[in-house]
């Protein structure tokens, strides 16, 4: 009797997944609890952070009680998040530890994604590199569970999809999570999946592909792409019609997206107004200047070294180039460091190729960068779990608050509000405190982007609900920002100074107006 032997090949094949499956699970377990770290006081309370994941979490519960984005609320971006968060309440309840342990898979996935990635690139314990920068320079503005990390999770992915090879069944697997990716991030779905029909392109050219192959590679590739986002799309395209659904989803995210401050290009000198510190300028200078030049020295030396070295893997690092400058120029009309955070990841894989090339002569550099992010890593863990906090038990759950003002403005109105309550102002109140806003915009601002259509609905609401309770920010807070523009308020204002008066004022520089009885009607 013969028993069926294994080959040598074979075997080391087998081992080398074998530790790679090993480093990546390690990665994954390390780069959960650090971002767990960040978002947990410890035993198990969630900080609660005054960000964008507070918007899109809102809007999931606003899906849960029956209303549609761009219908019955302002949405400019295609539904995925809000689908997301919507399904998780439905599922947990609307608990506020739910958006901060999802940011903490969000980020432990993208970081295991680029240790395949690098897997493909880098030799021996360099490929555990890139997971290092990113952990410490790449996560550092970026734990916001919003659509920019829905999105770069299946970048990444449809990455190391093509990584592994080009042919069919991984065209029509990245192309699938394209679609899935656009449904989260139009724009960067956009241009990563432009990226890999060029990259199908050039590779297809350099191993003398047919026309006609080539042709079938980016087609396949665009038309799976297209049917996994109609999937997900086609109902809300249907309900509104493409002409509104177009309205919203392309032409606002041109045409008014950047009025808003801090979402032009003008957001990093912005930012730097705002706690600034030798940790921010550290890995600010990574996300807005080391990420943009990695690219451009690593297209350089491609240039220079690919006809004299063709052993080097050099379609699999333009791959990686090509994904994470997609990813760049996709964020960089409103560059900030959450977004920058985002799209950071391809960056670190070859960045630490390019620390390889040089592995005796870097040495030092690599060693002090990886030190540096570490470091990074740990006192932002420790900036967390060290802070005074202010523990504040609401109707989303136990939370922590980190400054004194905002506990205060938490305290007051879950002491004067009751979940269910109709309510209009600061979108950070509503899930917490288990409000609803039946208006289409949360609190409308003096710019562009607030469209006037969204205003009248809004004093429409305050009208037909007559909420009892607003919190606004005054107008002194906007006065020097750019594309402020009083008069876009006017008719808001004067509706709200009529029918409420100011009861209180907070530090945080927000006010509290309350509805003035309505006097009865004479006989």
């Amino acid at each position: 009797m013969s028993f069926p032997t294994r080959t040598k090949s074979a075997v080391n094949v087998q081992f080398r997944a074998a530790q790679l499956g090993f480093v990546v699970a390690a990665v994954f377990g390390v780069s959960f609890i650090a971002c767990h770290l960040r978002n947990f006081v410890l035993p198990n309370v969630p900080v609660l952070f005054w960000s964008d994941q507070m918007l899109y979490a809102t809007n999931g519960l606003r899906i849960n009680s029956g209303q549609m984005p761009y219908r019955d609320y302002f949405e400019f971006l295609t539904p995925g998040t809000d689908l997301v968060y919507a399904q998780l309440f439905r599922s947990l309840g609307a608990m506020l530890w739910i958006p901060n342990l999802l940011m903490d898979f969000l980020a432990a996935t993208s970081v295991s994604l680029i240790t395949l990635a690098g897997a493909r690139v880098l030799r021996g314990p360099a490929i555990a590199l890139p997971a290092v920068f990113a952990l410490g320079f790449g996560l550092y503005g970026g734990l916001d569970a919003t659509h920019h990390w829905f999105s770069t999770v299946f970048a990444l992915a449809a990455m190391v999809a093509l990584l592994y090879g080009t042919e069919m069944r991984h065209i029509i697997c990245a192309g699938a999570l394209c679609g899935v990716m656009a449904s989260f991030t139009q724009s960067k779905g956009a241009a990563v999946t432009l990226g890999f029909v060029i990259y199908l392109l050039l590779s297809s050219n350099q191993f003398r592909e047919s026309a006609s192959a080539r042709a079938k590679k980016c087609l396949t590739l665009c038309a799976s792409a297209l049917a996994n986002f109609l999937a997900i799309n086609i109902y809300f395209m249907f309900k509104l019609g493409i002409a509104e659904w177009c309205r919203w989803i392309v032409v606002f995210p041109f045409r008014y997206y950047p009025t808003m401050p801090g979402q032009s290009w003008r957001s990093p000198a912005l930012e730097f107004h705002v706690y600034p510190g030798l940790l921010k300028l550290l890995c600010a200078s990574y996300l807005y200047l080391d990420v943009p030049l990695t690219y451009l020295i690593f297209l350089l030396i491609m240039r220079r070294r690919c006809a004299k070295e063709p052993n080097l893997p050099w379609n699999r690092l333009l791959l990686i180039a090509i994904t994470g400058i997609a990813m760049f120029l996709s964020v960089a009309p409103s560059l900030s460091l959450m977004r920058a955070s985002a799209a950071s990841f391809p960056a670190a894989i070859l960045l630490a190729w390019l620390l390889q090339q040089r592995a005796r002569s870097l040495r030092f550099v690599t060693a002090i960068a990886a030190l540096l992010s570490v470091a990074c890593a740990l006192q932002l863990i420790l900036n967390t779990q060290r802070e005074h906090w202010n523990l504040l038990d609401l109707p989303a759950g136990l939370t922590a608050i980190r400054e004194p003002a905002k506990y205060e403005l938490y305290l007051w109105l879950k002491d004067h509000t009751h979940p269910g309550q109709a309510y209009l102002g600061i979108a950070p109140l509503s899930y917490p405190l288990g409000l609803w806003c039946p208006a289409p915009i949360q609190a409308p601002g003096p710019w562009e982007y607030y469209r006037p259509e969204h205003i009248n609905r809004s004093i429409a609401a305050l009208e037909s609900n007559r909420i009892p309770l607003l919190v606004l920010r005054t107008d002194t807070q906007f006065q020097n920002t750019p594309g402020y523009e009083p008069e876009h308020l006017r008719a808001f204002h004067d509706y709200v100074e009529k029918h409420y008066r100011v009861t209180r004022r907070f530090a945080t520089g927000d006010e509290v107006w309350e509805r003035i009885p309505d006097q009865p009607s004479l006989p």
